[in-house]
């Protein structure tokens, strides 16, 4: 898998090659994922619905959709990643226009081909009707926890703690909460464990370097993020992330 992040908006490219590998369940909070198949077949679960994918199928995840997505070696899978309140905040034409650009720039260093390209910016309309729909709507209750637990994932927030924050027996929260976010209050915290770790490790490699960011983040990223040991770490991040943390450094490039 390869990263490839914009030093200037909130976008990133993801390839994903060369990998056999079932992303579990799980959802992007802060985020609108638009993915293009570049070679052989995805399997996508997109909240219920599964659907087999093939070359120059595209498939738009919004904020907070439960998907899953299992590849096999043979396959190639191209992601862009666009920030949620950049989406919100920014005209349609502006964002259309910095995609075109960002995405001449990968072509030129052979991330991927023209045919992406064009794929990548026609789906940017797509994602703005997605915008306009509204992101999916949740308990407002259930909603505070879930943005309670994004923002400081790596505080120790226990079922019993966030049950009591809203008078909910443990149980009766876990159930709402599940329903509600798609996940249970445990698979939600360590997911955002992990992707602020992504976050962190992104911008101490950007302003250190690669080599420097590697020896400083994943030896003291799993105590940070409130995990019990490094290998506790390792084994969540490459379930969520499908690549080891030093996997990860190695492979995040910056465009632009």
């Amino acid at each position: 898998m390869r990263y490839y992040q914009c030093s200037t908006y909130p976008i990133e490219f993801v390839l994903s090659e060369n990998i056999e590998k079932c992303f579990v369940a799980h959802n992007h909070v802060g985020h609108y994922v638009i993915s293009v198949v570049m070679q052989g077949m995805v399997t996508v679960c997109l909240q219920g619905r599964e659907m087999s994918c093939h070359r120059g199928d595209v498939f738009i995840v919004p904020p907070y959709a439960v998907h899953s997505v299992r590849q096999g070696r043979e396959s190639c899978l191209l992601s862009m990643c666009m920030g949620t309140a950049f989406v919100e905040n920014t005209p349609l034409e502006i964002v259309k226009n910095i995609v075109r650009k960002l995405s001449e720039d990968a072509v030129k260093k052979d991330v991927f081909k023209t045919e992406q390209k064009d794929t990548l910016s026609a789906s940017v309309e797509a994602v703005y009707a997605l915008c306009r729909q509204g992101c999916k709507e949740m308990d407002a209750d259930i909603k505070i926890l879930a943005d309670k637990i994004t923002r400081c994932p790596e505080q120790e927030l226990t079922v019993d703690s966030l049950a009591a924050d809203i008078f909910m027996s443990k149980y009766y929260f876990i159930r709402k909460f599940k329903n509600s976010i798609g996940m249970t209050p445990h698979q939600f915290h360590i997911q955002n464990r992990i992707r602020k770790a992504q976050r962190l490790m992104a911008a101490e490699q950007q302003s250190v370097g690669i080599m420097a960011a590697e020896q400083q983040s994943v030896g003291i990223m799993a105590a940070e993020m409130g995990f019990y040991d490094q290998s506790h770490f390792d084994r969540a991040f490459h379930k969520i992330v499908g690549i080891s943390p030093s996997e990860y450094m190695d492979s995040k490039r910056m465009i632009r």
